[in-house]
């Protein structure tokens, strides 16, 4: 279990570096969304594309992973839509709000850091789909719930709102490098050796900016609230959307051991860094950040046990 402990310590050793860093304005606070910008914006729209175009075509989707993952996902999404309305007596709109969070993951700031510390060569594959999955249809079927019920009372059609939806999607920086990378793949596109250089560095340095980000994000957040709500949402997102992939997971054949384990270490992960900011838009802002924070903490645990369970 140490073994296990010591592999996951760096992720949270980086985390409370940012936080300390922020904490005792050694980084000052107006920096991270700068930094969180340069992280979503470049390094790992850089790490996607260089993965994706320099891998074959034939190998770029796995469809068994996107199977998985999806049908996992969206279990977990449906499970917590019924849990925050039926048990916590929530509406529409904030049941969405915790469902998002009970089956979103941060694969791109905690995920991808993850995978590189488990597995000695990373499923980078894997990473991708996860991406994929959470960004093309988790995260549009999450908005499309949410601002139906959050837009019946301002007569949205559902025409309105899914071209809303779709335009947050596809301005995605993301989603841009991914079919930029597969576009690339199938052309079979080959960059000089400086632009091949300059991606790889840009690449190197995702893992670690987007964990510092994490922890510098989390100053001034605490854990206030209702309870009962916050830690379902927690206990949903930590336990309950790991074991709806893992099942999923085992009921599709064909999937190698290492992907596998990928999908389940990625739906572990706690939800993504800008679930507040999300919530925030429709009156949710202190409650998602106190989810956030709560399962940022609990992770280093969780993180470590399904690690054990599973290796």
């Amino acid at each position: 279990m140490l073994e296990i402990f010591a592999t996951t310590a760096p992720i949270f050793c980086l985390i409370i570096l940012g936080y300390v860093a922020v904490k005792t304005r050694l980084m000052p606070t107006d920096a991270l969304p700068g930094l969180g910008r340069f992280v979503m914006y470049f390094t790992l729209p850089a790490l996607i594309f260089d993965t994706l175009v320099h891998m074959d075509f034939a190998d770029v989707i796995e469809h068994r992973f996107l199977l998985a993952y999806g049908i996992g996902s969206l279990l977990s999404f449906s499970i917590g839509l019924l849990i925050a309305k039926k048990l916590l007596n929530n509406n529409l709109t904030g049941s969405g709000i915790k469902a998002l969070g009970m089956s979103m993951s941060n694969s791109a700031f905690f995920g991808l850091p993850v995978l590189i510390l488990v597995f000695d060569d990373p499923p980078t594959v894997a990473f991708t789909m996860a991406l994929i999955i959470e960004n093309m249809l988790l995260f549009p079927v999450a908005l499309m719930t949410i601002e139906y019920a959050n837009g019946k009372g301002e007569n949205q059609s559902l025409l309105q709102i899914w071209k809303s939806v779709i335009k947050r999607v596809t301005r995605n920086p993301l989603i841009i490098a991914i079919v930029a990378g597969f576009i690339g793949s199938a052309l079979q596109i080959r960059f000089p050796a400086p632009v091949n250089e300059s991606l790889h560095m840009l690449s190197a340095a995702s893992a670690t900016t987007a964990l510092f980000v994490i922890g510098g994000s989390l100053v001034g957040s605490t854990i206030k609230g209702n309870m009962v709500e916050i830690s379902t949402v927690i206990v949903g997102k930590l336990l309950m959307h790991p074991l709806c992939v893992a099942l999923a997971v085992l009921c599709i054949p064909g999937l190698s051991p290492e992907l596998r384990l990928a999908a389940i270490l990625l739906a572990a992960m706690p939800m993504m860094s800008i679930y507040p900011i999300i919530g925030g838009n429709y009156g949710y802002r202190s409650i998602c950040a106190s989810i956030l924070m709560g399962a940022t903490m609990v992770s280093f645990i969780s993180i470590a046990a399904i690690l054990g369970i599973l290796l």
